[in-house]
């Protein structure tokens, strides 16, 4: 990699660190919330939200090559789609 590549990848990975702790903040509080949630579309909508935080996460971690983080996120994305679906049912 050469120097201007090392340079934007410091740049990158300098503003992932608050990006990412901004999306754990949103999953955590989001999992909180959906647990206090009656089920139907108030539980829908915060899964939607976690979904989503979960897939822009995922999105960030490979831009910085933060494979571990990445596949940590498809996980959760996959259990999140669970729950949409309502393959995987949600309990305290």
């Amino acid at each position: 990699m050469n120097t201007r590549n090392n340079d934007l990848l410091k740049r990158l990975r300098a503003t992932f660190k608050p990006e990412a702790q901004e999306h754990i903040g949103a999953l955590s509080s989001g999992l909180i919330e959906i647990e206090k949630a009656p089920t139907g579309k108030a539980r829908a909508k915060i899964t939607e939200k976690i979904h989503r935080e979960a897939h822009s996460l995922k999105g960030a971690a490979r831009a910085v090559n933060e494979t571990e983080m990445e596949a940590i996120c498809q996980a959760l994305e996959s259990i999140f789609a669970g729950f949409k679906s309502g393959d995987v049912s949600v309990s305290a």
